[in-house]
């Protein structure tokens, strides 16, 4: 089973922008992970035992999953591909930055109730 352990400066609620995917907004699912190498670990370090017949003095090391702390996975806004960034690639955004529809940075689809400056326009049919 895998934990996720959150640093203290990468909040994962936030929205950010990648390096590389210009203009698009991301959300982060967690942390980037790997699978350690199997193998076999010589555990009696000695002239007694014959190490290329005896498998008593060996210790199975099981693979594991392990985070790694320099990668996350991250996904487009709008989209359902993980993306697997460097962690120094991220640059945090603002809500209003960014639309929650199609992901796009500057995009005013859905506006802001601060935008309302404008006085709303009625349609009139002839």
């Amino acid at each position: 089973m895998t934990t996720t352990t959150i640093t203290p400066d990468l909040d994962f609620g936030a929205r950010y922008s990648v390096d590389g995917y210009r203009g698009i907004a991301f959300y982060l699912t967690g942390y980037a992970t790997e699978w350690t190498e199997e193998r076999w670990i010589l555990a009696c370090d000695d002239d007694i035992w014959d190490h290329d017949h005896d498998g008593a003095c060996y210790l199975y090391d099981e693979p594991e999953e392990v985070e790694r702390h320099d990668q996350v996975r991250a996904v487009m806004v709008g989209d359902d591909r993980t993306h697997i960034v460097d962690v120094d690639d991220l640059t945090e955004i603002a809500e209003e930055d960014y639309c929650p529809g199609c992901g796009q940075i500057g995009c005013n689809a859905y506006g802001s109730s601060e935008d309302e400056t404008e006085p709303a326009r009625e349609l009139v049919l002839a």
